[in-house]
């Protein structure tokens, strides 16, 4: 498996095994705080995406690569049954701890499985839905191809992921700050691939929506398991830092003062997520 990228190095390509691998280590590496963070500040993102997709008692659904089950918990408040799918076994107790907690166990199951190939007949369900996996996954289009595969005519995809511009420069630094930051990242669509692969997998986009997500630098690493006294951290903090000037990597990064009670810190590091919406419906 490959160890990740040398410092100045561009992020390598790796195989389709490779990237599952990286996947696994690194959500049960964050299982927690990873968890933590997506169960409960993506609330109305989950919300959000449930009512595009007019989610409702009737539906059947599945959230592949659920994680820690960031739609499948917001979901089953609102559908009749949800199966959460993931393959990494530590980020699925994760999503099943919560469940129970929340008493969802009736409303909604968790099973071992790769989004590229769903355990669930052709045309067995209503509502297929993902969130932030499509980055993690070596080919996008036979995940949603199979999202499509698995819902009637006239079901529902839903989707929320990070999307880039057109332009290669920054799509290349956008990337290799990002995989230095996770190497199970893969790599980020444009809206025109998005389009382009719902279109492939016969889904008529019924919905579309932008919407960036503010975060600190350090909170943004720290999801992902690293320190500031990480070499990974300080070269993704250097290349946000240089791509100021112009927003080079479309994270539109920016300084603000710290907390006037914290004399001798440094300014926060702000930057913004671009997020993707869209909810599509088969033909």
């Amino acid at each position: 498996m490959n160890s990740g990228p040398n410092p100045g190095e561009a992020a390598p390509q790796l195989s389709d095994e490779e990237l599952k691998a990286f996947v696994r280590e690194r959500f049960t590496k964050t299982a927690e705080v990873f968890g933590d963070y997506a169960v409960t500040h993506r609330v109305t993102e989950a919300e959000t995406l449930a009512r595009m997709v007019s989610a409702n008692e009737n539906d059947r659904a599945v959230d592949l690569a659920c994680g820690p089950g960031t739609l499948a918990l917001r979901f089953a408040r609102h559908v009749r049954w949800i199966c959460g799918l993931d393959f990494t076994p530590a980020i699925l107790e994760r999503a099943r701890q919560a469940a129970a907690r929340d008493g969802l166990l009736e409303k909604v199951a968790f099973t071992i499985g790769d989004a590229q190939s769903l355990p669930f007949a052709d045309g067995s369900l209503e509502l297929a839905v993902t969130s932030y996996s499509l980055h993690h996954i070596s080919d996008p289009a036979r995940v949603i191809s199979e999202m499509a595969r698995v819902i009637k005519q006239g079901g529902r995809v839903g989707v929320i992921d990070i999307e880039v511009p057109e332009d290669p420069a920054i799509r290349a630094l956008n990337h290799r700050i990002e995989f230095i930051r996770d190497h199970s990242h893969s790599r980020s669509l444009t809206q025109r691939e998005f389009e382009s692969i719902f279109a492939a997998a016969g889904l008529r986009i019924m919905g579309m929506e932008h919407k960036s997500h503010p975060r600190t630098f350090e909170h943004w690493m720290h999801v992902a398991g690293w320190k500031p006294s990480d070499s990974e951290y300080k070269e993704a903090r250097a290349l946000m830092i240089g791509s100021i000037e112009n927003d080079g990597a479309n994270f539109q990064p920016r300084f603000e003062p710290t907390d006037v009670c914290q004399p001798g810190k440094e300014p926060d590091l702000y930057m913004l997520n671009p997020g993707i919406y869209i909810a599509a419906e088969k033909i």
